[in-house]
């Protein structure tokens, strides 16, 4: 059991920031920006890690996801 939770976290993770990658670099800008520049916001008192924080949550959804197809029970029924 293990090892297909481990297996769901990298599948998740990895599914996350690609497609936030994905996104940032797709030849029609969806975002009209660079990796650089969307690596950490414009804000001034506080840089939001856009990058990071994007692929992390797109990872958990896909994680969500995955966890019922998998069948690794890491959520309650």
């Amino acid at each position: 059991m293990l090892i297909k939770r481990l297996l769901l976290t990298v599948i998740s993770f990895g599914l996350g920031y690609g497609i936030t990658f994905l996104i940032v670099i797709l030849p029609p800008p969806l975002l009209d920006t660079t990796v650089a520049e969307f690596w950490v916001g414009p804000e001034l008192p506080v840089n939001i890690p856009y990058f990071i924080l994007t692929g992390f949550f797109i990872g958990l959804a896909i994680g969500v996801w995955l966890d019922k197809f998998m069948k690794t029970e890491i959520l309650p029924k």
